[in-house]
Order: C-alpha cells, then structure tokens, then sequence
C-alpha cells in the first residue's frame, strides 16, 4: 500500500508540467468548457431573438428594451472582478457550479416577470452566473495548458459560436410552441448542465500545491511578533509612547488593507502595465460595437424586409463561421504568428462587416453576419492568449477581472446607444456607420502596444509568461 501510494505521488507530480498535464484530463477540461461556453451563450448571445417578443410584451420603446439585453451582457463583463476573486479564494470549481447555478435560477424566475424592471434584475443575476462560469473556466483551461494553449483556447471558445449555430433557430422554434416564457423556462433547464459539467474538473498538482501552502517560518515569527507588541501595549494603555505604536500600527494596518484590497481587484496591473490598460481600452470599444451586432442585426434584417423565419439565421451563420474562426486562429498563432497581428486583423474584419450592411439586402446581410463572425471568432479566441501573454499566468484571475469589467462598459453603452440613436433617425444606417468608425480607431490603437512594452514598469511575474504561445 505505501509502494501504490508512493507511485500515485510520483504521477500527480509528473503531471504537473503543462506538457503533461494537458494529456489525458486536460481534454476533458476542453470538453467541459466548450460545453459551459456553449450554454453561457444562450442568452448574452442568443438575445436578440427575444428582443421583439418582449418589445411587444412589456410595450418599451427600443432603448428600453435594448438595455435587457444590455445589462444581461454587460454584468457577464461586470461580475468578471468578482468572478476573479472568488476564483483566488474557492477555486475554479466552486465558483463554476456557483454561476451555473445562478443562471438556472435567474432564467426560471424570468418565468413570472411581468414587469421591465423586473427583467433588468433578472438580467443582472443571469450575467454575474455567466462571468462566474465563463471565468473560471477559462481559467482552469490556462492551469491545464501551456505550449497548446491557443489551440485549447480555440476549441474551448467554439463553444460561444456552436451556441450562436444552435440556439437562435431553437429559440425560433420554441417562441413558436411555448412563446417567450415557456422559452425561458426551457433555457433553465439547460442552464443548470453548468453545474454538472463544472463538477468534471479538479485543480491540477500544482495548483493543489499552491493553494495549501503554509505560511513561511519568517512570517510566522513576524506574526508573532506584532501579537506580542500588540499584547504589551495593553497592558501599558496610558503610555505615550506606547499609544503612538499603536496609532503608527494603525495606519500601517489601514495601508495594507488599501494594498490588500487593490492587489486582490487587480488594480496594480493597470499601474504597471500600460499595454494591458491600453487592452483593457480596446475591448471596451470593440465589446461596443459587437454587443450591437449581436441584438441589432436580427431585427435590422426583418425592418429591411427580411423574412421572420430567415432572420434569426443570421446569427447560425454569424455563429458557424466565427466556429471555424475560433479553431483555426489558434493554429495561426502556434505557427509564429505573432499573436497581435491576429488580433488586429480581427478588428478590422467588425469594420468592413459594419459597412457591408448598408446594402439592406439578405446577401448583404449574410455576408455581414460571415464576417463579423470571423472577426469575432478570432478575437474572441485570441483574447485570453494576449492577455496571459502581457499580464502572465498568475495574474490571470485578476487581469480576467479587470478587462471583462471594462469589456461590460462597452456591453452596457453599446445596445442602450444603438437604440437611442434608432429612436431619433428612425433607421439603422448611422448606428452600423458609428460602429464601423469605433471598430477603425481601436485597430489603430493596437499599433501602440509595442511602443507602450518599451515604457511600461513591467509585472514582477515574467516566469509564467509562456515561452510560446
């Protein structure tokens, strides 16, 4: 028994470099994230299909019904802080079947809403449990891989756009049978499978490792020096001297909990690292324009004439080529492609697809949703790759946090701004012209991440930092 004990040692610890890791179980990882991500996309990405099924419920102008949508999306970025810490502090697995969860219940209470308001909470709730699973399970996919991280990362993040194939039509159907509730209700049911396909995943060796760390004997003594300090200063309350300690160790206590809690949000990446502040900046203005696709180019189409059973394809095409886009860019990477030439090509595809909708026809259309899909698929893909890649493994919790907030900025501003410039104009040929010139300027702000690698303080963590990614 100790020599069968011995051995399964040995192979926890074998398989604590990536290379290894990454056999056997990290394929079932990749299976069960694609799989979150499959179901996290129902509604942030399936939205658009519901929007005038409850435009004409609740009787709400664009604007109004736009932010449902809106803020559904927009707290999946939002929450991502909050997903981040408790990624640090449960782990990824708790914190995953936390968010399925979450979006189970959220999408059964939409049962009973009778109210907008009461969408906009619902809607709330729903995106904090896709950021907790979204992240965490993205996070558990970078634990898992290193030299193929792009290529896992790709096939993970398929699982957004098979969603975008499969759900829109289903969501067709079943507004047919059931109507919107009874869709909604279905979407609960599916929802909760997070929970079953979280419950897959366990930490690997390292990361076990990690997380149970004792303090160091140096940290214990200092510990146990500031308790006897603090000992002695009460028994001596009325000293002068002593009182002064114990207002000096006040304020160091108020510094470090000011430390402690901006270390914990992340805050210190945005002070030392300007290309991640930079990215953090691009992704709000590219979230902006493709939170817009997503619920406008459905109703678009059918104001254009666009039949009501063709439409909703739209997004299974949007959905099928950013599927292919999403695979295929992580090989591009892993062939010396420099991860920022990927990125930047991506951007600009949500361009041209802007301008290809001004031709109001269903070929236009089509071609729009096949190249905001490309577009999309890579970015999306290659995002966690070039954020590992500025801010490293170990912070990538709390860059996840950081950016998917400043990502929930441009979900939130993007549909209520699309639709408040629909009211006015009556139409949306200058919503898609706005987008296109948003998605232009932040192509060209990629240009300075290299200039801005050269200024920039640095991060103290460069070991994890992939060699190749």
């Amino acid at each position: 028994m100790p020599l069968l004990r011995g051995r399964k040692l040995h192979f926890l610890h074998r398989g604590s470099s990536a290379d290894r890791v990454d056999s056997v179980h990290g394929i079932v990882i990749v299976c069960t994230v694609f799989t979150a991500h499959l179901l996290c996309s129902m509604m942030t990405r399936c939205a658009g299909v519901l929007y005038l099924s409850w435009k004409n419920e609740f009787g709400s102008s664009a604007s109004q019904t736009g932010a449902i949508a809106s803020i559904m999306s927009s707290f999946s970025y939002f929450a991502a802080v909050l997903a981040g810490i408790a990624c640090n502090r449960w782990g990824c697995r708790t914190t995953w079947i936390l968010g399925g969860f979450m979006m189970f219940v959220s999408s059964l209470l939409s049962f009973w809403a009778f109210q907008l308001y009461q969408m906009y909470i619902i809607g709330a709730f729903l995106g904090t449990g896709v950021a907790l699973c979204f992240i965490s399970s993205s996070i558990a996919v970078a634990q898992y891989y290193k030299k193929y991280y792009a290529i896992a990362m790709g096939f993970t993040t398929a699982g957004t756009s098979s969603g975008m194939i499969v759900f829109p039509p289903l969501f067709r159907l079943l507004l047919d049978t059931y109507g919107w509730r009874g869709t909604m209700l279905i979407t609960a049911g599916l929802s909760a499978n997070i929970c079953v396909v979280g419950a897959f995943y366990h930490p690997p060796y390292t990361e076990r490792r990690r997380r149970i760390k004792q303090p160091e004997p140096d940290e214990q003594l200092e510990v146990s020096q500031t308790d006897n300090e603090s000992i002695r200063m009460e028994i001596h309350p009325k000293s002068h001297e002593h009182a002064g300690r114990l207002d000096q160790k006040k304020g160091r206590s108020l510094l470090t909990l000011a430390s402690s809690l901006a270390s914990e949000l992340g805050l210190n990446l945005v002070r030392r690292s300007y290309r991640f502040t930079l990215f953090c900046l691009i992704g709000m203005q590219f979230n902006i324009a493709y939170s817009c696709f997503v619920v406008f180019l459905v109703p678009r189409a059918q104001l254009c004439g666009i039949d009501e059973q063709k439409a909703p394809f739209l997004l299974s095409l949007f959905g099928f080529c950013g599927l292919g886009a999403r695979v295929g860019s992580g090989f591009f990477v892993t062939r010396k492609i420099p991860v920022e030439v990927t990125y930047t090509i991506s951007i600009i595809l949500i361009c041209v697809a802007a301008l290809c909708t001004q031709a109001e026809t269903y070929v236009a259309f089509a071609a729009s949703a096949c190249i905001v899909g490309v577009g999309t698929g890579a970015n999306k893909a290659m995002f966690m790759v070039l954020l590992r890649k500025i801010v490293g493994l170990s912070n990538m919790a709390s860059g996840c946090g950081i950016s998917y907030m400043f990502g929930g900025i441009g979900d939130l501003l993007g549909p209520i701004f699309a639709g408040m410039l629909y009211d006015k104009t009556g139409n949306f040929t200058a919503v898609f012209y706005v987008l296109a010139g948003l998605v232009a300027a932040s192509a060209l702000q990629m240009l300075l991440l290299p200039l801005l690698g050269k200024i920039e303080p640095g991060l103290k963590e460069k070991e994890d930092q992939p060699a190749e990614v």
